[in-house]
């Protein structure tokens, strides 16, 4: 049979440029310690005709860490739910865009996977419920209407913070994808610099993706009159998380590019949903004189091989396929 090698890959090459959250989101950049000396990756294979492979047996399996064969312990199915929170602005400088918001949201709905847990709020004039975490996306498209444009500045930046801080008092098993609709124009939030750290660190090691759609406004202005902020955070934990960082300049855009992203987001939690944990013994090589190299005690470099033929794989730290 052909065997197929798959590289782990890690988060360290998309950890965000500004130094002070690098130090704060760097810790995911690690496979998951199981206890003792166990290590958990997970793997993602799909066949010939892009399905998910759902047999897999621990004998068509090998798992390397540093080039040191491991023994595996356990091969597990998993199974695991999306949740995704949309937040969108509907601050002053969006008021022109919001009949292509709500045309591009219920585009955005129609298209997602049936049972998906969604939730839907508004930024301005503080982050407010719309439509509370559901499965029913008929509540998602009829809480649509209720987007109602407010004179207050919208707060990006809390917004995404209190997301962050939703998710990581969830402790049940899932994949968290957060999708923020902004402008570049005045932001109202209030943070410091350690609001931001902690925020990375939450969407880091809760496997959260993240998408940003963000309007620009146009026209002249200075830096006073610009969402400078929300803006780099935005691209850089997009690149953190392996999200998606769409800049557009007309609000038009939204009715097609919103369905769009749900579209990738559907086909990213058919590869998550369906995959498997794999954990493994990091302390005793299967080959021998196969000792992790000198010098190497973080982020190992793992990979797996497989002797099924006609597959092609993800091989991960966190299962987060974005």
């Amino acid at each position: 049979m052909r065997r197929m090698v798959f590289g782990g890959r890690r988060d360290a090459g998309r950890i965000l440029a500004l130094a002070a959250l690098v130090a704060a989101a760097s810790g995911a950049a690690r496979p998951i310690e199981a206890g003792g000396q166990e290590r958990q990756v997970f793997l993602s294979l799909v066949d010939r005709a892009g399905f998910p492979v759902t047999d897999l047996r621990p004998d068509e399996i090998a798992v390397k860490e540093d080039g040191a064969e491991r023994e595996i312990l356990r091969l597990e199915s998993i199974d695991w739910p999306m949740k995704l929170t949309l937040l969108v602005d509907n601050g002053p400088s969006s008021s022109n865009a919001l009949l292509h918001l709500r045309n591009g949201l219920r585009g955005f709905f129609e298209a997602l996977p049936a049972g998906v847990e969604t939730s839907l709020l508004t930024t301005a004039p503080q982050p407010r419920w719309i439509v509370r975490p559901t499965r029913d996306h008929q509540k998602l498209i009829d809480g649509i209407p209720l987007i109602a444009p407010d004179s207050g500045a919208p707060k990006f930046l809390e917004a995404l913070t209190e997301a962050a801080e939703r998710i990581d008092r969830d402790d049940s098993d899932g994949f968290r994808v957060v999708v923020i609709v902004g402008s570049d124009g005045p932001e109202g939030s209030l943070l410091v610099e350690r609001d931001i750290e902690r925020m990375a660190m939450r969407l880091a090691r809760n496997a959260t993706t993240l998408h940003v759609v963000m309007l620009g406004l146009g026209g002249r202005r200075t830096l006073s009159t610009t969402g400078a902020n929300q803006v780099e955070v935005g691209i850089q934990l997009t690149r953190m998380t392996g999200g998606r960082y769409e800049a557009i300049a007309a609000s038009v855009r939204l009715a097609t590019l919103l369905p769009e992203l749900a579209e990738q987001i559907a086909q990213s939690h058919l590869r998550q949903s369906r995959q498997y944990r794999i954990t493994y013994d990091a302390s005793t090589a299967v080959t021998p004189n196969s000792e992790r190299p000198a010098g190497i005690h973080d982020a190992p470099q793992i990979s797996a091989a497989t002797t099924r033929s006609g597959v092609s794989g993800i091989l991960t730290y966190d299962g987060r396929i974005p």
